[in-house]
């Protein structure tokens, strides 16, 4: 029976190499990156794109300028004149994808851009924080329908992804906006509220119709990343238990990578979830999507970055 590979150190460092290679060849001539190779550029893998490419660059502060250059260039023609962003003009807004590219921008805004462009982002930031899901004026013993953090779509309910990183992102910016420590608030207190009776999160609600609904690893991940300064939450802590036993039973690439990061920002041990992760990448390569390679990079690599994109 062959030897199961051990993901030290030294099998890390090719192995984020060829995800870096990987990555940077995958890149739009006109900026961005796609899901897959050869097609347009999307908000979710450009943004995974730069920050994975941003930690892990070998060379000088310059090179990565003029690299990352064409790509916030892509991002800010994007932007529309209400602060958001889409993927194309006549596409709907998607507010996890905007959440994550605030994220992002956050994290980026201090590398130099040589004359180039980026998207506004207090204008994206401003834009965030008006934007709300709808409120349901229903009484539930389970949760309460009238929080509203943001949905994934305007004029819809809120849900617990696009909610995790668009306050993720509000708190990254330092709150820069007014209203922001409001919606901070209540997204927090939407989060918390609808916890999953064992810990954990779903995408939506804890519960329907009087049915417990059962928690997923990537949503769990997400939900703790966005309350990382909430510890002493009953929610967390129960969520970060749940998360700890079942960190490796949803062995995709987004729900590995974010735990990894998760795990990483709470001070937990994540080499096990590491470990996977690196094991899956040959797969992963072949199945060819690029959010997925350009998260996995990240993850690989967290322990030398401290997943510092993410934390607040």
């Amino acid at each position: 029976m062959p030897r199961r590979r051990s993901w030290t150190l030294e099998w890390l460092v090719p192995l984020a190499a060829s995800l870096r290679q990987t990555l940077a060849a995958a890149a739009n001539s006109t900026g961005g990156w796609p899901y897959y190779g050869g097609k347009s550029s999307r908000i979710e893998p450009t943004c995974w794109g730069l920050l994975a490419l941003g930690e892990s660059w070998s060379e000088d502060a310059a090179s990565w300028t003029r690299f990352a250059a064409p790509h916030l260039h892509w991002l800010a023609a994007a932007q529309r004149r209400d602060g958001l962003l889409a993927d194309r003009p006549e596409a709907p807004v998607n507010f996890t994808a905007n959440g994550l590219a605030a994220c992002a921008l956050a994290h980026v805004e201090s590398v130099p851009r040589e004359g180039g462009v980026a998207p506004d982002l207090v204008r994206l930031l401003e834009a965030l924080v008006a934007a709300k899901g709808v409120s349901v004026d229903a009484p539930d013993s389970r949760q309460n329908n009238a929080l509203q953090g943001w949905p994934w779509m305007a004029d819809t309910f809120s849900w617990l992804e696009p909610t995790s990183w668009c306050v993720l992102a509000l708190k990254k910016a330092g709150a820069r906006t007014r209203g922001a420590q409001a919606r901070i608030a209540e997204a927090e207190t939407l989060i918390a509220n609808r916890v999953c009776q064992g810990g954990g999160w779903n995408y939506g609600n804890a519960s329907v119709i009087g049915q417990d609904l059962r928690p997923y690893v990537p949503t769990t991940a997400l939900g703790l990343i966005a309350l990382q300064d909430r510890r002493q939450l009953p929610a967390v802590e129960r969520s970060l238990t749940w998360l700890n036993e079942a960190r490796l039973r949803e062995p995709s690439a987004m729900a590995l990578a974010l735990t990894a990061i998760c795990l990483r920002i709470l001070g937990a041990s994540a080499g096990e979830v590491e470990t996977r992760l690196a094991g899956d990448v040959d797969r992963a390569t072949r199945v060819g999507n690029l959010q997925s390679l350009a998260m996995m990079l990240y993850a690989v690599t967290v322990s030398k970055h401290d997943a510092r994109a993410f934390r607040v």
